[in-house]
């Protein structure tokens, strides 16, 4: 089997033309590689899952969910040659949809399990949770969220400790493998279970509309908890940049419009820096951030409020 890692971290979204120019044959582009809604080139075979533009969020599948439904539809039957199963899964994250994506991926034999409570549990709680950007209402002191939490604690540790910005192709490879590997130790009932740490601080707002930072590894599940339906999750980066999650629990918060927002935050940066995402939830460049100030940032939000007619 040949199923190969390609992690880009330094390499922005591209489109899909760009995609299939610069890749070879059984390429599959993951999880906002490419900026654009899924699709399948039947011809060379080439795949894109994705649920981040060109989609309505909540009514699409995360792309873990995505690649699980491909390979258990007979992915592999096109994406192999004469040694068995190939791809190239070209990714430039390192995050929770991107880790049971590679997961999926690499272990066709158990996504072709139909009947695998432990990994249809496992990926269809990552689909909810990475759908909703963590916004969907589990109880932080429950069974699962705990053990969620355990799987994920590599990514999470790493993004809280500044890791993330260094956009190393090492690094981050080293953790998705991590997290693959307490996967598979989960599905087989080895699995730990640890608290969540939902420390968060409001830093800032407006009309309908939270920004806070995080001060523990799963703060936003603390804000969801408390109430907060819009937000920006702010990050300060080592380069001094800012990392932002835009985003509301669901495109029934309309006094918050997030594609408005993200495409005026990517206008008023001035630089190669885009800052993109779907209908609920984006955010900035993951290889630039943002050099706009926190009060140019209100601003901007506030200003996308108003041309959707909302009284700030």
């Amino acid at each position: 089997m040949a199923v190969r890692l390609m992690m880009r971290p330094t390499v922005a979204p591209m489109t899909t033309e760009e995609f299939c120019r610069t890749t070879d044959p059984y390429a599959i582009a993951a999880d906002g590689f490419v900026k654009d809604g899924p699709w399948y080139d039947e011809k060379a075979p080439r795949l894109n899952c994705n649920h981040h533009e060109g989609v309505e969020r909540l009514a699409t599948r995360a792309t873990c969910a995505q690649a699980l439904m491909a390979v258990r539809m007979g992915m592999y039957k096109r994406f192999r040659d004469a040694d068995g199963p190939r791809a190239d899964v070209y990714v430039n994250d390192c995050d929770e949809d991107v880790c049971a994506t590679w997961t999926v991926f690499s272990h066709p034999e158990l996504a072709t399990q139909t009947f695998n409570p432990a990994f249809n549990r496992l990926v269809g709680m990552v689909d909810m949770l990475d759908s909703t950007c963590g916004a969907y209402p589990l109880d932080p002191d429950s069974r699962i969220a705990q053990e969620l939490a355990w799987i994920f604690q590599p990514y999470r540790r790493f993004r809280s400790s500044g890791g993330l910005d260094l956009r190393d192709a090492a690094s981050f490879t080293g953790i998705v493998t991590d997290v693959s590997n307490r996967m598979l130790e989960y599905v087989v009932g080895h699995g730990e279970r640890i608290a969540l740490d939902t420390r968060y601080e409001r830093i800032g707002g407006g009309k309908g509309w939270t920004m806070i930072r995080e001060v523990g590894e799963h703060g936003r599940v603390g804000a969801f908890r408390d109430g907060i339906e819009a937000y920006v999750i702010a990050r300060e980066r080592s380069d001094g940049a800012l990392a932002l999650t835009v985003g509301r629990i669901s495109q029934f918060i309309e006094q918050f419009p997030v594609p408005t927002i993200l495409a005026d935050l990517t206008e008023a940066e001035g630089t190669n820096a885009v800052h993109g995402g779907g209908t609920t939830v984006g955010g900035t460049d993951r290889v630039f951030g943002t050099r706009l100030t926190l009060p140019r940032i209100h601003e901007v939000i506030a200003n996308a409020q108003r041309k959707h007619g909302v009284q700030v």
